[in-house]
């Protein structure tokens, strides 16, 4: 095991990559962290070391995208539905809803008949968690909130859920329904799955973000979803920070490339450095 998180520190030493990251400068008292996380079940990537731990029981708060345990259910499901009288049987033709109700079946574990107002961009994200490993009771962001409760540290969200969901709507039900067919079409899709977490584990960030830039998608994708809130999270961040030592977890994806959030701090003139961690052996971390 000794040689294996060795060869991982090397290599992130090596590109001077991380998914932890200090962040120092400015108006912050002390140095507050930034961690990409990744939204699943999957037990490796609840086996950070006691770096990771030891940053985050050291911050007044904790962030990440939207405060999950504070969403109105109803508020959420009626923000995941098609405006009345629109449904996916009539959106799809009768062999593509053939294979979302087969795929719908074998994954989720219902018919897409239960599915049919939603929302396509919802519909194929159930698809795609479903098909994901679910070692553990709930994803690493939840995981890290849950934590975070116990400790009571102040919790924040560096989005609002209404922002997410508006950004959803800015792709016509149309662009929806075409990334719903690509993803029912594509039969790589697990193995891409495999090599984003791949890339995660080995703290590669210039990969995860180049595999964030999917070129089949409307060609607006990455300036709605990831450019654009990679602003508000920086924004955000750099308010909580400024007031309380904070810990801060958002998807991974976000963190890299010139237009991600290490980049934008970095240009609001604060130091930011990868802190070099392993992954243990055991699946699940000691705070």
């Amino acid at each position: 095991m000794k040689n294996k998180k060795t060869l991982l520190i090397t290599l992130a030493m090596a590109f001077s990559q991380s998914i932890l990251w200090k962040v120092s400068g400015k108006n912050m008292k002390s140095p507050s962290y930034l961690y990409g996380t990744i939204h699943i079940q999957d037990a490796r990537v609840f086996a950070f070391d006691s770096t990771v731990t030891n940053a985050f029981s050291s911050c007044e708060a904790f962030a990440m995208e939207v405060l999950l345990d504070e969403i109105s259910m109803k508020g959420v499901k009626q923000a995941m539905m098609m405006p009345k009288g629109k449904v996916l049987k009539d959106m799809l033709s009768k062999e593509d809803f053939a294979l979302l109700d087969s795929l719908c079946k074998a994954k989720v574990g219902v018919s897409a008949v239960f599915m049919n107002g939603m929302k396509p961009f919802f519909v194929a994200n159930a698809i795609e968690q479903a098909d994901m490993p679910q070692d553990k009771e709930m994803a690493l962001d939840l995981f890290l909130l849950k934590e975070a409760r116990e400790q009571n540290k102040l919790c924040y969200g560096v989005e609002e859920y209404m922002d997410q969901i508006k950004v959803v709507d800015a792709f016509s039900l149309k662009e929806q329904t075409e990334m719903l067919i690509y993803m029912l079409h594509d039969t790589a899709s697990s193995r891409g799955f495999e090599e984003m977490l791949d890339a995660y584990l080995r703290f590669d960030l210039d990969k995860m973000t180049k595999m964030m830039q999917d070129t089949t998608l409307p060609k607006k994708f990455e300036k709605v979803l990831i450019n654009n809130r990679n602003v508000t999270m920086a924004k955000h961040f750099e308010i909580i920070a400024n007031e309380h030592t904070l810990f801060c977890a958002v998807g991974a994806g976000h963190l890299g490339g010139k237009k991600g959030v290490i980049a934008l701090l970095r240009k609001k003139g604060y130091t930011v450095e990868p802190v070099v961690f392993g992954w243990l052996s055991e699946e699940t971390p000691k705070f």
